[in-house]
């Protein structure tokens, strides 16, 4: 099972992340003042390890992400990456793409700003530069959100 650095791409896990920061700060402020033999540099120490901890995840993760071979052809490069994903962007710059080894999923950019996820599962997110967003399960099995 992958860190906790694996889903730094996830903005729910990003908003979590912030409302858990929050919440531990306010823990520590209700600390300091509930309590006045409280020594706030362990509290800090032990903040600076996960936060090193956090780090140290993200780094490795990084690390997964980097370019390891790449292939030019004539309209696009194929950029493989050391986690086994791999990355194409087409020369003309109409699209580019990014196949995830880990999650199996596809996401396209096109240069019109849509982008298009496919999943496993064959279930496809449309997401269109005027905010709105498609998921397809099939020609006909669509649901469209505003």
């Amino acid at each position: 099972m992958p860190g906790i650095a694996y889903e730094l791409g996830n903005p729910l896990f990003m908003r979590t992340s912030i409302k858990e920061k929050i919440n531990s700060i306010q823990a520590l402020i209700d600390k300091m003042e509930n309590k006045k033999n409280f020594s706030l540099i362990e509290i800090l120490k032990e903040e600076i390890i996960k936060l090193k901890n956090l780090n140290d995840q993200y780094k490795s993760y990084i690390d997964t992400k980097k370019v390891v071979h790449t292939d030019s052809l004539k309209n696009k490069t194929r950029y493989h990456l050391k986690d086994g994903s791999t990355y194409v962007v087409n020369k003309n710059g109409k699209y580019r793409y990014l196949y995830d080894a880990s999650t199996k999923i596809i996401t396209y950019e096109f240069s019109n700003g849509q982008i298009e996820k496919t999943f496993p599962g064959g279930i496809k997110e449309i997401r269109y530069p005027d905010g709105t967003i498609t998921i397809r399960n099939g020609e006909k099995d669509y649901d469209c959100i505003k």
